[in-house]
């Protein structure tokens, strides 16, 4: 008996230091283990931080280049008027003149474009948007807003009478009675607000042409003279310099006209109807700029509708 007493013994001295080694293995695979969860939690922490610095230091350049934008836009503004006064010709304004980018220079890596018009491209074709080629809702007669895509004589009447007229915004044009958006976003980009109805003949689009009641035969003549006749310059001294493509004078149109194509005697009275609401310059602008610093064309872009006549601001949008 005191024979196996003593083995017992022993076998329990034996184990007992087993038993230590084990706790502390496991103990120090559960510090390892919350190590590891602390190295990871930590490493998640410090990307979050840096991904917040870098979006905040984003954010901040950003921000930077959204308040110069102003500035930059008034700058613009003020240079332009200026520039309109020296405008190499003062009785016509082209397709190409008003399309063409511009830019001009404030300091060392800021700058800024601007043109005279929205551009609209597509598969196949260009399109300009100038102000003073569009139809004035608030002056336009039944027939011509009648013809427009998306109204008829019925809803033409119902603009005409409308109790809002003259509209202060082409948008104001949704609440008359009976029309609906899939009409209006039909002829929205052909009308206008601004100016007293005349429209330039070197800008116009082909809807309007048609709108304003000229057949397509006589439409597309005129879009091809656009494209073809060189204005001559004159004054001798100066033959060399290019004035673009386009009509030159309003009282030479039908002229212009007969010497480049046939046209019929309806054909004629309907463009000498038309006279009195044509011109080759355009009163009102859509002077469009866009800020550029360093070589990003970044921070707000502006669409602000001028007359450069007297100087004076009509719109102001930003994008």
């Amino acid at each position: 008996m005191k024979i196996k007493s003593m083995t017992r013994q022993y076998f329990c001295l034996q184990l007992k230091p087993g038993r230590n080694i084990l706790d502390l293995s496991q103990k120090k695979a559960s510090i390892l283990i919350i190590c590891l969860w602390a190295i990871m939690i930590l490493s998640l922490l410090g990307m979050g931080l840096a991904g917040l610095a870098f979006q905040e230091i984003k954010f901040t350049k950003a921000y930077q280049r959204l308040r110069l934008s102003l500035p930059v836009a008034r700058a613009a503004l003020k240079t332009v008027f200026y520039l309109e006064e020296g405008d190499a010709t003062p009785a016509f304004d082209t397709f190409d003149e008003l399309a063409r980018e511009n830019q001009q220079i404030l300091c060392e890596n800021i700058y800024y474009k601007y043109c005279f018009a929205d551009k609209k491209y597509s598969a196949d074709s260009f399109e300009l948007v100038d102000e003073s080629a569009l139809i004035n809702l608030n002056t336009a007669s039944r027939d011509v807003l009648k013809r427009l895509p998306g109204l008829n004589e019925e809803l033409a009447d119902k603009i005409i009478n409308s109790g809002m007229r003259p509209f202060a915004s082409v948008n104001e044009v949704l609440l008359v009675e009976d029309m609906t958006k899939e009409k209006f976003v039909s002829f929205k980009d052909l009308v206008t607000v601004y100016g007293q109805g005349k429209i330039n003949i070197n800008t116009a689009s082909k809807p309007v042409f048609l709108a304003l009641g000229l057949d397509e035969e006589v439409v597309d003549a005129i879009l091809r003279f656009r494209r073809v006749h060189k204005i001559e310059n004159p004054d001798p001294r100066y033959s060399d310099v290019d004035l673009g493509y386009g009509f030159s004078s309003t009282a030479l149109i039908l002229e212009d006209l007969r010497n480049f194509t046939f046209l019929g005697l309806r054909q004629e009275q309907d463009i000498l109807s038309l006279l009195a609401i044509l011109d080759v310059k355009s009163e009102y602008l859509r002077f469009n700029v866009k800020p550029v610093f360093g070589n990003k064309e970044e921070g707000l872009r502006y669409s602000i509708i001028i007359h450069p006549a007297t100087k004076k601001v009509f719109s102001w949008k930003e994008y």
